[in-house]
C-alpha cells in the first residue's frame, strides 16, 4: 500500500470519504480492515483519475456502482 500522510486522513475525515472507527487518548485515529480497504479503493480511484466528489458517489453507490465506473 502506499503511504498516506496524516494530514491526508485528516482531509479525508474531514471532507465524509474515511472516518475512523475509533480514536485513542491521545487522538490516534484507528481503522478497521474494512476502513483500509475503503481507503485502498480511494487511492485506486484517485490512481485512476477520478475526483474526490466522484469517489465520494462511487464509494456510496451498491457495488455495482463501482463497478460500472471501473468499467468506464
Amino acid at each position: 500500500m502506499t503511504d498516506v500522510s496524516v494530514r491526508t486522513l485528516r482531509y479525508y475525515d474531514r471532507e465524509g470519504l474515511l472516518a475512523p472507527s475509533q480514536r485513542t487518548e491521545a487522538g490516534y485515529r484507528l481503522y478497521t480492515d474494512g476502513g483500509l480497504a475503503r481507503l485502498e479503493q480511494i487511492l485506486a480511484l484517485k490512481f485512476l483519475g477520478f475526483s474526490l466528489d466522484e469517489i465520494r458517489v462511487y464509494l456510496d453507490a451498491s457495488p455495482q456502482g463501482l463497478e460500472e465506473a471501473l468499467r468506464q
